[in-house]
């Protein structure tokens, strides 16, 4: 069986967050906690490979600009949702 290399490393964390970090898990704290720092370490290497492509200054990713797209999306969605036929 080949299996990933594993270093334990301890945390700590805000009592609120633990909780929630346990719930999330189902029961593999330790497994949900490595997802979500593998999703930003994805979005690090996505972020790097655009600037890699010009994606730099004003027209770098970031933080801001994604929440403002999202935000239009979901205006979008939102609007296009009233549009539609109501059953009846």
């Amino acid at each position: 069986m080949n299996r990933e290399q594993v270093d334990r490393t301890s945390i700590s964390l805000p009592v609120d967050l633990a909780e929630y970090a346990r719930a999330k898990g189902n029961g593999n704290t330790s497994a949900y906690l490595a997802s979500l720092i593998e999703k930003d370490r994805r979005l690090d290497r996505i972020k790097a490979m655009l600037a890699e492509h010009g994606y730099t200054g004003d027209r770098a990713i970031t933080d801001a600009g994604v929440a403002a797209m999202r935000d239009r999306l979901h205006r979008v969605r939102r609007e296009r949702a009233g549009r539609r036929p109501q059953a009846a």
